[in-house]
């Protein structure tokens, strides 16, 4: 028995050696020692399967291969389809101040590559003191104005187009009272200044501004005025708004 445990147990030490050494010889072939592995040996293990399994799950998602593919144009997210202004200006004349609050809906008409043309229907107060003299008005504002956008990311934008109004009200001096009308034709020009995708601020004001007065005092009888005010700021009232953007499509 022991005799045959013996044969059994030298015939597994044989077969260990043999694979030892063919484990040996194999390692030597590697040279392990002297073989530099380098980083891109190993930058296309096994990767080409993941590619082709990607590409077989977006042929299966059109819509998430569409939303992968598709580019997202700035003037998108810049020129919103409906917008919503509040604001405030202030301006000068000879010896006068003036000051407004007013609000407007706006309105996408065309959308150009980085352009965008808006109408927009507003309402306004307008104040006006001068030493004992004092007038206010309220009035509806229409508009077309271009945003035409200035800057690579379209996050500032010039303004410009064509404004006119119509405002009524009465002006006081000393105890006496008139009732007053205006029209308004004027050219606007200002900037706008995205904050986000849905809030931005706008400085505007009129160029050249071409107004019809029509006055009737108390005392009876009427008269009109026509005045052009053609500087900057010089009986053209600086507006400052903020803009909500009310949605892209």
């Amino acid at each position: 028995m022991k005799t045959k445990f013996s044969l059994v147990l030298s015939a597994l030490l044989v077969c260990s050696l043999i694979q030892l050494n063919a484990q040996s010889d194999l390692f030597n072939d590697i040279n392990l020692e002297k073989k530099e592995i380098k980083a891109e040996d190993f930058t296309n293990l096994e990767t080409d399967y993941l590619v082709e399994d990607f590409k077989s799950y977006l042929e299966n998602k059109p819509e998430l291969s569409k939303a992968i593919n598709e580019q997202v144009n700035p003037e998108d997210i810049v020129f919103a389809m409906q917008m919503l202004a509040i604001g405030a200006g202030v301006g000068f004349g000879d010896d006068e101040t003036l000051w407004c609050l007013q609000a407007a809906y706006y309105y996408r008409l065309k959308l150009f590559q980085r352009s965008a043309l808006f109408a927009s229907l507003g309402l306004k107060y307008d104040g006006l003191s001068i030493g004992d003299r004092t007038q206010s008005l309220v009035g509806l504002q229409v508009s077309l104005l271009m945003f035409q956008a200035i800057s690579q990311l379209n996050e500032i934008r010039l303004i410009y187009g064509l404004l006119g109004g119509y405002g009524f009200g009465n002006e006081k001096f000393d105890s006496f009272t008139t009732d007053i009308t205006r029209i308004t034709l004027a050219v606007v020009v200002g900037f706008q200044l995205m904050l986000s995708t849905n809030w931005s601020l706008a400085l505007h004001t009129n160029l050249v501004a071409h107004n019809r007065w029509t006055f009737k005092p108390e005392s009876g009888g009427e008269f009109k005025n026509d005045f052009t005010n053609f500087l900057i700021n010089k009986n053209n009232i600086f507006t400052l708004s903020l803009l909500f953007n009310l949605g892209k499509n």
